[in-house]
């Protein structure tokens, strides 16, 4: 035997006897009460047969012994939806846990959401067990009731309401008409996306503080703040599409409307990988939108169409660490991916913020000659620095605009508090003719008299 082989053996022996050690704890029970890091733990809603994320509850021996924890277990038994891992071991009643001198221990915690009940709140609690007495952990979750769509399945015409959220794997395709009423949600797991097919028909009634919502089927809340956690809404050629009261939030683009016709109102898309909307040779008439944080564009018109924006908000700070984008608020183009001209027929912004960040910008034209290229914009706010490219204040199919900046409350991507200061140039400064056409803002606020820009009174 030469020496590597007798000193591995001889480690190998002490870890074995080591380990072996600590099956035998030679610990008395603990005295003292336990420090707990929270006394409830909430955990994020999950819709039925899903699994949440994993959250912690660290517990800390205050003695200055080694102790062992009697017993750690959940009320409900094996019968509760909630798991938890206590010191590498997974279970629901654990005895003579060990705890060392002045030291913590992590216990994990997640919810397996089984069928939805009655009543949708889902607790229990964990039970910590000392000589001296009984600490109970609330533990909580909200567990939704939800349709789970088979991966890639194809739906002629459905009615979803709020009382059953729907959840989309791969692409769900309409072929007929959806419907979907306020308070609905709807969930896309990683990489779905869903489309209204040739010719079908979507209808969006939402209303306000009753939003229908598309959004990442992760349900901890942090990825209502993170893009490209789905992939799109696609309306595909000659659908048509009404959209009122929505917020579409985390997709890679949130609304892609080809060769379709689209009404949209009072709705915020925002946190979208490449852009909230690409629109491409289509027709589109839109009021009280707010886009934010898109890493090419907040609105991007492609091939040509025809277009009416009035009192929405175009903003894009998007500004996330792997973010290379121009991230430009608007964009027009009349030419398609393969450089084939389109007329734009009609674009009309009024009363419409259009505010970025990054570029000199915000607003983008990419012009071809040998088509129509049609534009107005009236009585807007628009961040344009550099005029060797384009000077709104100097432009014939510009009038009345402003450069300064609107003053926005909050338009990081963990807020889009669009709303402006009281300060801001848009104060007071709305064309009374476009007030009148969309008399209330996105908070049903009367706008008709001192309007404001953008889609907040």
């Amino acid at each position: 035997m030469n020496i590597k082989t007798f000193l591995i053996g001889l480690t190998l022996i002490s870890i074995v006897s080591f380990f072996s050690c600590r099956d035998d704890f030679d610990y008395d029970p603990l005295t003292s009460d336990l420090r707990y890091s929270r006394d409830t733990i909430s955990v994020d809603t999950v819709y039925n047969y899903s699994k949440s994320e994993t959250y912690v509850l660290k517990i800390y021996n205050p003695e200055n012994d080694n102790r062992v924890i009697p017993k750690i277990y959940l009320s409900k038994g094996d019968k509760s939806f909630f798991n938890i891992n206590v010191d590498g071991k997974a279970g629901s009643s654990f005895e003579n846990v060990p705890i060392r001198k002045k030291d913590s221990l992590y216990i994990f915690i997640e919810i397996a959401a089984q069928e939805a009940t009655t009543n949708p709140l889902y607790d229990d609690e964990i039970n910590f067990e000392t000589k001296s007495s009984t600490k109970k952990i609330k533990l909580l979750s909200w567990i939704e009731k939800a349709k789970v769509h088979e991966k890639d399945a194809t739906i002629s015409s459905e009615n979803w309401n709020s009382n059953e959220a729907q959840v989309i794997d791969g692409n769900l395709t309409i072929t007929s008409d959806l419907t979907i009423n306020k308070g609905t949600t709807v969930y896309f797991k990683k990489g779905a996306s869903l489309t209204i097919a040739d010719n079908a028909k979507l209808i969006v009634n939402g209303a306000l503080n009753n939003e229908v919502k598309f959004r990442s089927a992760r349900h901890n809340n942090k990825y209502d703040s993170i893009p490209d956690q789905w992939k799109k809404i696609e309306l595909s050629p000659n659908s048509y599409s009404t959209i009122n009261y929505a917020k579409i939030i985390g997709g890679d683009i949130g609304l892609n409307v080809n060769n379709a016709s689209l009404e949209i109102s009072n709705t915020k898309i925002v946190n979208n990988q490449s852009y909230g909307i690409l629109a491409n040779n289509s027709t589109i008439k839109g009021y009280n939108l707010i886009l934010n944080n898109s890493n090419l564009a907040s609105l991007a018109i492609e091939s040509g169409g025809n277009y009416e924006f009035y009192h929405s908000t175009f903003a894009n700070y998007f500004n996330f660490n792997t973010s290379v984008g121009p991230a430009y608020s608007v964009y027009l183009s009349n030419t398609d991916s393969n450089q084939n001209i389109h007329p734009l027929t009609k674009a009309i912004f009024g009363n419409c913020i259009i505010y970025n960040q990054r570029t000199p910008n915000a607003l983008v034209f990419s012009k071809q000659d040998g088509a129509t290229f049609n534009y107005l914009f009236d009585n807007n706010i628009i961040h344009n620095t550099d005029i060797s490219i384009l000077n709104v204040l100097n432009n014939n199919n510009f009038l009345s605009n402003n450069i300064k900046d609107p003053e926005f409350i909050n338009p990081n991507y963990n807020a889009n508090r669009l709303s402006v200061k009281e300060t801001s140039p848009a104060k007071n400064s709305g064309k009374a003719e476009y007030a009148n056409l969309f008399p209330t803002d996105y908070n049903g606020n009367n706008r008709q008299t001192s309007p404001t820009i953008g889609a907040f009174q």
